[in-house]
């Protein structure tokens, strides 16, 4: 696999947004980036001006967005790509042959879904690679946070969250939400109550994660939550409030994997202010 950066690339506040931070880690890494920008699949013959001229216009936003990033990072490879199709299945098909997928999140989606505020949750079902939703951040943020579950995707996410910790000198939250014998409503506490045990498992999970990371990083400062009220992306945008990063694993117990798109939108995306990192798999990699 690539370690190329693909990003999903626009022109708007949301995509410059996650352009510049795409641009950042891969001039950090020595990774070339790709700008992707899709374009409606015009197959009726009646259509084909119009497609032409979203071509055109798709190339001309691409290539001054190259220009934008090429004077801010000189050195940094970067590649240009027009592709034909929805934008969940073009970069989703990219992430095959790349290391990330990174796009904006604060771009509404339009009448059919369309967008990359859209994108970035459908997108963490489909992609083969990490996928990072970006916001346009207003303000500056520190410390990263991740949330756990003891599975082997979680412990995924462990890895990488401590070594974004480690690389950028910040401190790292570890977060487990424990199970509940009744369902919460999006928003508000859980009306259940904690299922007997869980109190004593959520805490082994959270010790076994401190040790892991004071196994391979002993000087990295870790902080633990062990929430008792919220549902896991309730815990995680709780615990992500002012942080700098979030990382969660795709496909750990109750991970946004088995999430609905919309739920993953309207529960965490929507409720955090922060870049999000989807990992992928159970490998032992470390960074992303």
């Amino acid at each position: 696999m690539s370690n190329t950066i693909v990003v999903g690339s626009d022109g708007s506040p949301a995509s410059k947004a996650a352009a510049d931070w795409a641009a950042r880690r891969a001039h950090r890494y020595g990774s070339d980036m790709r700008l992707v920008f899709t374009v409606p699949d015009a197959t009726d013959p009646g259509l084909a001006c119009r497609s032409r001229a979203g071509f055109e216009a798709a190339a001309h936003t691409l290539d001054e967005e190259r220009a934008r990033l090429a004077a801010l990072f000189p050195g940094l490879t970067i590649h240009t790509t027009i592709k034909h199709g929805e934008p969940v299945a073009v970069l989703g098909g990219l992430s095959h042959e790349a290391g990330m997928v990174v796009v904006g999140s604060d771009k509404p989606a339009d009448a059919h879904g369309e967008g990359f505020g859209a994108v970035g949750p459908q997108l963490v079902t489909r992609s083969a690679c990490t996928v990072a939703i970006i916001p346009v951040l207003e303000t500056a943020r520190t410390g990263v946070v991740v949330g756990v579950d003891g599975s082997p995707e979680a412990d995924l996410a462990l890895q990488v969250a401590s070594g974004e910790a480690e690389m950028d000198g910040q401190t790292l939250t570890v977060v487990h939400a424990l199970t509940h014998t009744g369902p919460g409503t999006p928003g508000k506490p859980r009306d259940g109550q904690v299922m007997p045990g869980a109190l004593e498992a959520g805490e082994e999970v959270l010790a076994a994660a401190v040790a892991a990371i004071a196994a391979r990083r002993p000087r990295l400062e870790v902080h633990r939550v062990l929430d008792t009220r919220h549902t896991p992306a309730q815990a995680l945008a709780s615990a992500a409030g002012g942080s700098g990063l979030l990382v969660v694993g795709s496909r750990g117990g109750e991970s946004v994997r088995h999430m609905r798109p919309g739920a993953i939108g309207s529960v965490v995306l929507a409720r955090i202010g922060c870049p999000l990192l989807v990992t992928t798999g159970p490998g032992t990699s470390g960074n992303a």
